[in-house]
């Protein structure tokens, strides 16, 4: 299978939020028109399905967002059913912090906010022993920050970047923060 994609561009909001609407119940392994579920490893690749095969663009790690000429970044995550309800598999990454620059910003002209000021989140149910290609998105939504939330995330970016500019990038805790987690990203990182 090829791997030539080119990047379609999206005008509206509404446009994008229609496509997503359009993979809801389908199997990845329909959407994969590029085999990245055969031979890709690791938990990304899903979400490399939906870029690529779905919405039409190449997939990349920009510090910006995924549809850039309208402001939205994608991001496909995973929940599992419990005894108790529904709960997130996995932490959502949503930046990648760049230690030699990002002190150097505001949080309004920081990476993350300019990246995730709107989130298209997709969700879909991991079930274990199922193969990837038999899952497939279940919800997709539209998402903003609501003020008060927006708040305690302005100051726990305030207090991770306050760390970096001290040089004590390395005493960086999950637990100085609420919502916001700088954690590294990958087994070996």
């Amino acid at each position: 299978m090829t791997t030539e994609t080119k990047d379609v561009k999206y005008k509206t909001i509404e446009e994008v939020c229609f496509k997503a609407m359009e993979a809801i119940d389908v199997p990845f392994k329909v959407i994969d028109k590029y085999g990245r579920l055969a031979n890709a490893h690791g938990k990304g690749n899903v979400g490399e399905v939906i870029e690529e095969s779905h919405f039409g663009y190449k997939v990349n790690s920009r510090s910006e967002p995924d549809f850039k000429e309208i402001g939205v970044e994608l991001k496909v995550t995973p929940y599992v059913r419990t005894k108790r309800g529904i709960r997130a598999k996995e932490r959502l990454v949503l930046n990648i912090i760049n230690y030699e620059k990002e002190y150097m910003t505001t949080f309004e002209t920081s990476s993350f906010w300019h990246k995730n000021q709107k989130l298209l989140l997709m969700f879909y149910e991991y079930v274990k022993d199922v193969a990837r290609g038999d899952l497939a998105v279940h919800a997709a939504q539209l998402f903003t920050y609501p003020e008060t939330d927006l708040k305690i995330i302005r100051d726990d970016w305030d207090k991770i970047i306050a760390k970096i500019r001290a040089g004590k990038a390395h005493e960086i805790s999950e637990g100085d923060t609420n919502y916001l987690g700088a954690c590294t990203k990958g087994a070996t990182k």
